[in-house]
C-alpha cells in the first residue's frame, strides 16, 4: 500500500551521494550559509554540529551523515544510512507538533554528504533530570513532561508514524518546561516499505551496550523495547509498540529504574523476551497506585492487552493528574467516595450544610417534643 503523504516518501534514487550526485534532488547546500560554531554530539553514523545561520542570524542544529572514503577516494555512504537519514529529516519535518523538533532545511554540501538543519535545543535530556531526582517525589515532579512526551507520540500515531525508540535519551526538556521528543531515525511510517525490516538488514547481536540503540534485528533501544522489538517481528510493530516504550519510560519514572537491565544488550534481550516486568508496586510500594496501574497495563507482554496508542495512554495521564477515574486501577468503594468528596467540595459542604441543619432541626423538635410530654405528665 502506498503512502497517503507523499512528502513522507523517499527520494533518494542513488545509493551513493558522492560529488556530482543529484541526490534524489537534494538541494545543494549555500556556500558559506552554515558557519561552524561547536560540534554538540556524535554517534555512528552522523554527528549534530551547532552552526550559525548567516542568512537569517540565528544558531541552528546541523545533522550531517559521517561519510567514509569510496574506492575511488571520494565520500560513499550505504544506500541504507542514506535512506534512513532522509527518511529521518523528512518524517521529523512533516511532524510539525510543538514537542518535535522543526526541521528548517534539508540539503546536500558540495563534497555530496547530506544534511539537514534544525532548531537548536537548549535543555537537558529526561534521562539526566530523572538520574538527578533522590527520590520519588522528585521524579513525580517530571510527570508533566512525560504527559507532554505523550502528546508528541498521539500526534504521530495519528499522523501514522511511530518512533521506535522511545526512551528518557530521546527527550530533551528545555530551560523553560519544554518538551520535545527527538531522534526519528528508526521512525516507521504506515504504508511504506520498511528498511529494517529487511532479512539483508537484520545481523546477529552480541554483546552491546544494553542503552545503546540498535538497528537490525531487534530495533530500538533494548531496556526500553517491546517484546515484539526484541523478537525482530517487524512485522508486528505497531503504535503498541511505543505503547510499551513510554510504559517503560513510566516505570522508570516511578521507580528510578528501567524495567529491564543487565550488563550487555543480548542479557537485556533475553530478558524482555522471557520476563513479565515486575509489577510497579513491587518494586516501590509508595508508587501512586492508579500511575502504577497505568504503567502496568502499557508493559503488558501481549500487545492486545496494552492501551491501542500513545492517545488513549495520555487519556489516562491526563486523568489522573485532573483528578477523574482511571480506567486501568480497580478502585474500592471508599476511595470512589474520596474521590467524590475531593472533586465536589462544595456540592459535599453544601449537602453536609443541609445534614447538619436537619439534625439541629430534628434535635429541636425531638426536645420540644420530650419537654411538651413532661408537662402534660406533671400536669395529670
Amino acid at each position: 500500500m502506498a503512502s497517503s503523504d507523499p512528502a513522507l516518501e523517499p527520494t533518494m534514487a542513488s545509493p551513493s551521494l558522492g560529488p556530482g550526485a543529484k541526490g534524489g534532488g537534494l538541494v545543494p547546500e549555500h556556500g558559506g550559509r552554515y558557519l561552524p560554531r561547536d560540534e554538540i554530539g556524535r554517534g555512528g553514523m552522523g554527528r549534530v554540529e551547532l552552526v550559525l545561520d548567516q542568512h537569517l542570524g540565528r544558531e541552528v542544529a546541523l545533522k550531517e551523515l559521517l561519510t567514509r572514503p569510496g574506492l575511488d577516494g571520494s565520500p560513499a555512504l550505504s544506500a541504507g544510512l542514506v535512506t534512513r537519514f532522509l527518511r529521518e529529516a523528512r518524517v521529523t519535518g512533516q511532524l510539525e507538533h510543538q514537542g518535535i523538533v522543526p526541521v528548517y532545511e534539508l540539503g546536500q554540501r558540495s563534497d555530496g554528504t547530506p544534511y539537514y538543519t534544525m532548531r537548536r535545543i537548549r535543555g537537558r535530556s529526561l534521562a539526566a533530570l530523572l538520574g538527578e531526582q533522590p527520590d520519588l517525589a522528585g521524579r513525580l515532579g517530571l510527570l508533566t513532561s512525560f504527559r507532554h512526551v505523550c502528546e508528541a507520540v498521539a500526534y504521530a500515531h495519528d499522523r501514522g508514524v511511530i518512533h521506535r525508540d522511545l526512551k528518557p535519551e530521546n527527550v530533551m526538556v528545555g530551560e523553560f518546561g519544554e518538551t520535545l521528543v527527538v531522534d526519528w531515525g528508526l521512525a516507521k511510517v504506515r504504508g511504506e516499505p520498511d528498511d529494517a525490516g529487511e532479512p539483508s538488514a537484520r545481523p546477529a547481536i552480541s554483546g552491546g551496550d544494553s542503552q545503546a540503540t540498535l538497528d537490525g534485528h531487534a530495533i530500538g533501544t533494548p531496556r526500553y523495547m517491546s517484546p515484539e522489538q526484541a523478537r525482530g517481528d517487524v512485522a508486528a510493530i505497531d503504535e503498541r509498540s511505543d505503547v510499551y516504550g513510554l510504559g517503560a519510560m513510566l516505570f522508570e519514572l516511578l521507580s528510578g529504574k528501567p524495567p529491564h537491565d543487565g550488563k550487555s544488550a543480548i542479557d537485556v534481550i533475553r530478558q524482555v523476551l522471557e520476563h513479565d516486568p515486575r509489577p510497579v508496586l513491587e518494586v516501590v510500594p509508595d508508587a501512586p497506585r492508579e500511575l502504577a496501574a497505568i504503567a502496568d497495563r502499557a508493559l503488558a507482554r501481549a500487545p492486545g492487552a496494552r492501551y491501542a496508542d500513545a492517545t488513549e495512554l495520555l487519556a489516562e495521564i491526563a486523568a489522573y493528574q485532573d483528578g477523574r477515574r482511571v480506567d486501568a486501577y480497580e478502585y474500592s468503594s471508599g476511595e470512589l467516595l474520596r474521590r467524590f468528596v475531593a472533586r465536589n467540595k462544595a456540592a459535599t459542604a453544601a449537602v453536609a450544610s443541609v445534614l447538619l441543619a436537619a439534625l439541629v432541626a430534628a434535635a429541636l423538635v425531638l426536645g420540644s417534643w420530650r419537654s411538651e410530654r413532661r408537662a402534660r405528665a406533671d400536669a395529670e
